[in-house]
């Protein structure tokens, strides 16, 4: 629940945004027919129940003061505020989309705890799940409640016509009913007065108002602690009613506007029963309604223009997600793995050209370069960032000449650079950020020519070696040694009468260590046999065990270390990675916690390891399933004597 409880957070801060804009809008259309102001109301419905949106330059969230970088830094498909993993962070933090604001709210969570058993944002967001739930509870129960208390005051209820009914227990005439609804009216109505009445209700039934209206009112009950849904709520009521009066006043053969008031007044004034439905016909914004139907003129079509052109462009800026392009747009430097893409620029004088096939590969780290070939063979050269915005001309200044085949930058919106070396010594290289392309230039250091002792020699297109790299993996059970295992292990029992045993070592961990890894096919119970001892590897009650795993020797010890994630926990599902250290012979579990999502292990080229977030497929059993990857979380690294994850 409180995984469900934050992603209702998510949805009714975007709705939030979006509830202000459309009331903004409204009071453009406060003289247009009252039907394009209730449409709008289904771009904030859309928000607080949809948690994904496409992406569009216009997009509301694309105008300042907002930066949704970090809210789509899991994908565009989401806004995500609040991190699901929120209460495990060891410095929580947040978006509310405002940079200002995001700073004041991150600064005052409270941060972790290590010797707690539980953070101090976990305990609130759980406090907060519960009371969420109670008042969604509470709202869903008056609800229901109220509706069939009044379906039990209907029995007594006389058919006039069809589906319309006749009753002397309520004040004002309403809707019943979902799949075949009913019009009920008081006793005692005037002819005339009953014909656009009825005219009122039936409007109401062919626009589906009576399923549209209870439907609110239970995303409602999701977004309580919400004040601007209940202002929203409020105003589509009196929206929705006041399109219907409009509806019935341009229909009629004559002026009946002052009896129509007269009319709502009297069942605003009968105080004899309690209110009927949320779709009486007298029971919702009496005042605006009267105003309403006073001044209330056929409208013309300059002014029916103007007002579809308006809720088109509402639903346009408020229904989509802005555009952000993580390669510009991320504060963070572009640290991380890529692979030649391309080649851009070659200078005439140089004698070498990328032909097809060409592969090479590049690290970039917060003190390096990487640059590795086919074979194999690196390349280093330290290296500090700092970042810029490219000039087109100072672009085009850093060629021997730029008169002559000089890459154009001028199509590109977003253009940024980064001065990666300024050695005297090592070869300088840049990195060029245009949109959605990212160039690494080679500088040429040139101590003859007298004009410039520095120009650009390359340009290759580069591309993240992470989002090329095949993304599944696999967990394959045999019954290698599983007997010898079982031996050793002989006392131990997972809860399952009829556990299976599967040898589960990929084959790169057997030709390259002496770790043997074994896992239960029904209790994803998972250990590592190791000289001869047994090791459990993490939990396993109600997750996968094991997912993945990987050698890597990150602390250069001489010794490899067996690295492997692992899920656990079926209400709330939780995933971590850890690793088997040889030399003291345990197991040690890193510091983050993924949330509703298991993890994955890459082995990148350049020796490091990768965590990304994975989704299990094609499950046989716990001991044979298939992993996709997805998301990139973090790379796991050796610094200041301690192996860790150098994002968290």
């Amino acid at each position: 629940m409180e995984t469900l409880f934050l992603k209702i957070l998510n949805m009714t801060l975007t709705a939030t945004y979006v509830i202000v804009a459309v009331l903004l809008v409204r009071l453009l259309l406060k003289r247009a027919p009252k039907k394009y102001s209730y449409l709008l109301w289904a771009i904030v419905l859309f928000r607080l129940v949809c948690p994904v949106s496409i992406s569009s330059e216009l997009s509301l969230f694309n105008a300042p003061p907002f930066d949704m970088t970090a809210a789509q830094k899991s994908g565009k498909a989401a806004l995500s505020y609040v991190p699901a993993d929120i209460g495990y962070m060891e410095k929580p933090g947040m978006t509310v989309g405002i940079p200002t604001m995001n700073v004041m709210i991150s600064d005052s969570l409270p941060p972790a705890t290590p010797a707690a058993s539980a953070n101090p944002l976990q305990i609130w967001i759980q406090i907060g799940t519960v009371l969420w739930c109670s008042g969604t509870a509470a709202l869903l129960i008056y609800g229901v409640v109220s509706y069939f208390r009044l379906k039990r005051r209907m029995v007594t209820a006389v058919r006039l016509d069809n589906h319309i009914f006749e009753s002397d227990n309520i004040r004002s005439p309403f809707i019943l009913g979902f799949i075949k609804p009913r019009i009920y009216i008081p006793f005692g109505l005037r002819e005339q007065e009953r014909v656009y009445i009825l005219k009122h209700e039936a409007y109401h039934l062919k626009r589906k108002d009576h399923l549209i209206k209870p439907l609110a009112f239970v995303v409602l009950a999701f977004h309580w602690f919400n004040p601007l849904a209940w202002l929203a709520f409020a105003l589509m009521a009196k929206d929705m009613e006041m399109s219907c009066d409009e509806k019935v006043l341009s229909e009629a053969d004559s002026d009946i506007a002052k009896e129509y008031c007269t009319s709502l007044l009297s069942f605003a004034a009968n105080r004899r029963f309690p209110s009927a439905s949320p779709l009486a016909f007298g029971e919702t914004g009496i005042r605006e309604r009267i105003k309403n139907i006073l001044r209330f003129r056929a409208p013309k079509k300059r002014v029916i223009a103007f007002s579809a052109a308006a809720c088109i462009l509402a639903v346009a800026v408020c229904a989509t997600n802005p555009i952000v392009d993580g390669a510009i747009k991320e504060t963070s430097e572009p640290y991380g793995s890529y692979r030649f893409d391309g080649q851009v620029y070659m200078n005439l004088l140089s004698s070498f050209r990328a032909l097809e096939g060409f592969k090479e590969y590049y690290t970039l780290t917060e003190n390096e370069i990487v640059i590795t070939d086919e074979a194999g063979n690196q390349q280093k050269t330290a290296a500090a960032y700092e970042r810029k915005d490219l000039d087109e001309q100072e672009f085009k200044d850093s060629f021997m000449m730029p008169s002559m085949n000089v890459p154009d930058i001028s199509g590109f919106k977003e253009r940024y650079q980064y001065v990666l070396t300024q050695s005297a010594d090592d070869p300088g290289y840049r990195l060029y950020l245009l949109d959605d392309e990212i160039w690494l230039a080679k500088m040429h250091k040139d101590n003859v020519n007298t004009l410039k002792s520095e120009y650009i020699w390359s340009i290759y297109k580069i591309s993240r070696l992470d989002e090329e790299m095949p993304g599944n993996a696999a967990i394959v059970g045999t019954q290698d040694g599983v007997d010898a295992f079982l031996a050793l292990q002989k006392d131990f029992k997972s809860g399952y009468d009829t556990d299976k045993c599967y040898n589960i070592t990929p084959e790169s961990i057997k030709e390259n260590a002496k770790y043997t890894i074994f896992k239960y096919a029904e209790s994803s119970a998972s250990f590592l046999l190791y000289e001869g001892e047994v090791y459990p590897l993490g939990e396993w009650f109600g997750g996968h065990g094991v997912t993945s795993m990987a050698l890597a020797d990150l602390d250069s010890d001489g010794e490899m270390e067996l690295y492997f994630t692992y899920s656990w926990g079926s209400g709330l599902h939780r995933s971590h990675a850890a690793y088997f250290n040889p030399s003291a012979k345990e197991v040690v579990t890193l510091p983050y916690m993924h949330m509703n999502e298991d993890m994955a292990l890459v082995n990148n080229r350049d020796g490091r390891l990768s965590l990304y977030a994975a989704a299990i497929a094609t499950m046989t059993d716990f001991a044979n399933f298939d992993t996709e990857r997805t998301d990139y979380i973090s790379d796991i690294v050796y610094a200041n004597g301690k192996i860790l994850l150098n994002a968290m």
